[in-house]
């Protein structure tokens, strides 16, 4: 039986395993460095209310995906959700995205976008950066108004340096009839590939992993770190003083840490690619209030450099059973780069976001009964030009020491739970191709051998 460990059981690693089952593979090893699952779809409960590692939301654009959802958690157990989602700029909530809902803005952010949009240059007929994209697409006026500001704070990194690669259904388009009408009437669109979602009705984003793993045979190991992966060898050391040896390792471990693990022949030769590759850290703070806060929204985008968070969303407007009856549990989320800050400028980030949350939306001291405060150390990859040129042969150096480096941060990229769902799926047909190759090389030998 070929032996295959899988380290990591958040969305991407335990999708890898129950399709591995699917394919009767189950000579299968999941280890967790943590003592639970999810990885990043973790839920935190305390006191009645349930947080999630800041807002994630089952977008379904795939039909596999929508069949994977009802087959492991079932429909009945999800609730979709039509976004009501808004931006908070110049004293203005608008609403998303903001390309659309220029109106009740400041006549001068309309014309200089309208203008801008009508101008739109030319000369970027293959944006090499995302600033230049958003000239391309959108023009200046909405770029200084929106894109610029918030993605700078989103990313926590000079924009005029990302590689515009990841957009791709993320960014809705705008055509000069959408920003015509959201500058003239106060109208609403679903534009975007979250205009609708699906959220569990209980637990929070946790259940989805809980009733996956209700569906699989294999157990995770907890607590088992990866410190060591010899690629002569094909052995795994753990933390603990376990070792497992593999012929095919599927890793959802972050590229740059894993990078660092690799020893064995040829290893030197990507040595030091781990300090090439970055990404931000996500500060997310999480409040209970003792009673109903006005906004209905679920979550608010804020450009402005004046404030510190670029995102506040509120959990008990996505679902009634993420806080007590008659309170408000809200998150909000700031980054910034790691080795970037002093551990006294990260609290005071933490610190000034959350004051001006509670500002914003007139919420007083003594009417917090919760925090709770979470730090995503891997947040947002960095689409870089390094990343664009050597991402490739990275993991394709990967996969010559059949090591299968998948996921939002095992591939270094942006994406979503359908994704990380769909990544498992890929990597098990791919493993199942390269199996069959494999038992058909070793077959036709062993016959030749029998001839002679």
């Amino acid at each position: 039986m070929v032996k295959i460990v899988i380290a990591g059981a958040g969305l991407t690693g335990l999708s890898a395993a129950y399709h591995l089952e699917k394919k009767s593979l189950f000579d299968v090893s999941i280890a967790e460095k943590l003592s639970i699952p999810g990885g990043l779809l973790r839920s935190e409960t305390e006191n009645g209310f349930t947080f999630d590692h800041t807002g994630h939301y089952l977008h379904i654009n795939d039909e596999y995906f929508r069949y994977f959802l009802e087959t492991v958690l079932g429909f009945s157990k999800l609730e979709e959700i039509k976004r009501k989602a808004a931006i908070y700029n110049n004293g203005v909530l608008s609403e998303y995205p903001f390309q659309m809902h220029l109106y009740g803005q400041p006549l001068s952010v309309i014309t200089a976008c309208i203008e801008g949009f009508m101008k739109r240059s030319e000369r970027y007929k293959n944006p090499q950066t995302f600033y230049q994209w958003v000239l391309k697409h959108f023009g200046k006026g909405l770029g200084e108004s929106f894109f610029f500001p918030f993605n700078s704070k989103l990313l926590a990194y000079d924009i005029r340096k990302i590689h515009p690669s990841w957009t791709g259904r993320f960014v809705p388009k705008v055509s000069l009839d959408d920003l015509l009408q959201g500058a003239l009437t106060e109208k609403q669109t679903s534009a975007g590939y979250n205009s609708t979602f699906f959220y569990p009705k209980k637990g929070g984003i946790a259940s989805l992993i809980n009733a996956l793993l209700k569906k699989m045979f294999t157990p995770v190991s907890y607590e088992h770190e990866v410190v060591e992966v010899n690629v002569d060898s094909k052995k795994i050391y753990f933390s603990n003083g376990t070792v497992k040896p593999y012929e095919y390792f599927i890793s959802t471990i972050p590229l740059n840490i894993l990078l660092q693990k690799l020893r064995g022949t040829g290893v030197e030769k990507i040595a030091t690619a781990h300090r090439k590759l970055l990404c931000n850290t996500v500060l997310n703070y999480n409040i209970g209030v003792d009673y109903k806060i006005p906004c209905k929204k679920h979550w608010v985008y804020f450009p402005e450099k004046k404030y510190r968070s670029y995102r506040v969303g509120f959990w008990s407007n996505v679902s009634h059973s993420l806080a007590p009856q008659g309170t408000t549990s809200l998150y909000g989320e700031c980054s910034f780069l790691p080795g970037r800050i002093t551990q006294v400028e990260k609290q005071r980030l933490l610190e000034e976001s959350i004051s001006q949350t509670c500002k914003v939306f007139d919420i007083s001291s003594s009417s917090i009964i919760m925090q709770k405060n979470l730090t995503l150390h891997h947040a947002y990859v960095l689409y870089d030009a390094w990343r664009e040129k050597n991402l490739p042969s990275l993991l394709g150096q990967l996969k010559e020491w059949n090591i299968h480096s998948i996921g939002r941060f095992g591939a270094w990229k942006y994406s979503s739970m359908q994704e990380a769902v769909l990544d498992g799926r890929a990597i098990v047909d791919e493993i199942e191709v390269d199996l069959a190759s494999y038992k058909s090389k070793y077959i036709t030998k062993k016959e030749s051998l029998i001839s002679l």
